[in-house]
């Protein structure tokens, strides 16, 4: 029986264990969109989807030299997946919402699904890769890739709005 029975010197770490969970959560509580954040990423680990995280964004660049608009916003998500796929955002703020351009390297997918905290819209995308989208005013956007040969690729929520 003793081996269902945790040992005298592993009781002391579990209650030392518990004591320290519980001055910190008491110290420095966790946010509730932290564990929100935390449950979903852990759910996303089991989906089957590659996770293509971002890698650059004109917003925190402060070299960041574009020529279009200065209301556009320049996001590179990736490399994800077995063919190491890179997506290319261009946000622009317009009346009453977003227009979104996007380009998938290498194409192959066929259709970017691109969630948002109002819904979803779903866009086909070119044989060249290409596809674009005119989304509401949103306060953030997640793309999912879908279509390839590979499983689908999801990339983080990145706030717009």
């Amino acid at each position: 029986m003793t081996g269902d029975m945790p040992r005298e010197e592993e009781t002391g770490d579990m209650d030392l264990d518990a004591a320290l969970r519980a001055l910190i959560g008491r110290v420095d509580p966790m946010p509730p969109a932290v564990g929100r954040y935390a449950v979903a990423a852990f759910a996303f680990h089991d989906s089957g989807e590659d996770f293509a995280d971002l890698e650059w964004d004109s917003l925190t660049d402060d070299g960041a030299l574009t020529r279009g608009p200065d209301d556009t916003r320049m996001l590179v998500f990736g490399a994800a997946g077995s063919g190491g796929v890179q997506v290319h955002l261009g946000v622009t703020r317009v009346a009453g919402g977003f227009e979104v351009d996007g380009l998938v390297e290498p194409a192959g997918h066929t259709e970017a699904v691109l969630l948002h905290d109002g819904g979803t819209v779903r866009r086909p995308i070119d044989g060249e890769g290409r596809f674009d989208a005119d989304l509401p005013l949103v306060r953030s956007v997640r793309l999912r890739l879908r279509g390839a040969v590979s499983p689908p690729i999801v990339t983080a929520w990145v706030a717009v709005g």
